[in-house]
């Protein structure tokens, strides 16, 4: 009986352990497909109705801002000039974050693991290897924030899936993009 007692508690720790783990290596195999540049890959780590959505509410939001912060919100102009630049928004978020979106960005190297050796790069074309944060911010979500300096910009926001599955549901837009 108590050989019966350890054998469970193990495994009971190793399907806790695996399950903390998981969008760690859901991470750790995203990252792989940007390097192999393998869209396939990557799109069945993304949730592509999810975050279309969330990119669409963040670009929406911050266009409304700066429409009323440049026209005014008392300009009737400025209600029809949001709404045409809304549906056109849509249409090109929906063409960007979509299967053949990924594979558009990926095939033509819009979205490169490398560093581009520019003037301010180093010089023997060693790579900048990427500054993030990546933690649980509740039971069934995972967020990773790029850090720029001091200050943390942007995040992915990964959802739990089943047990042990996750992707990529949202995108928090910069400060700085979300403010223009």
């Amino acid at each position: 009986m108590k050989k019966i007692t350890i054998a469970a508690a193990v495994a009971a720790i190793a399907i806790a352990a695996t399950a903390y783990a998981s969008p760690y290596y859901t991470l750790h195999q995203i990252k792989t497909a940007l390097a192999e540049r393998n869209a396939d890959a990557l799109a069945a780590h993304v949730d592509f109705s999810a975050l279309r959505a969330s990119v669409k509410t963040q670009l929406e939001a911050s266009m409304a801002r700066s429409i009323e912060a440049t026209a005014g919100s008392g300009n009737p102009l400025a209600a029809l000039g949001q709404s045409i630049a809304s549906a056109m928004l849509g249409k090109m978020v929906d063409t960007m974050v979509s299967p053949a979106g990924v594979v558009a960005l990926v095939n033509k190297s819009a979205v490169s693991p490398q560093a581009s050796n520019t003037a301010d790069g180093p010089a023997d074309g060693a790579r900048k290897k990427a500054d993030y944060s990546a933690g649980y911010a509740g039971l069934n979500t995972f967020i990773v924030r790029a850090k720029d300096g001091n200050a943390q910009e942007g995040a992915l926001v990964l959802l739990r899936h089943g047990v042990w599955g996750w992707k990529l549901s949202s995108i928090e837009i910069a400060s700085a993009m979300a403010a223009r």
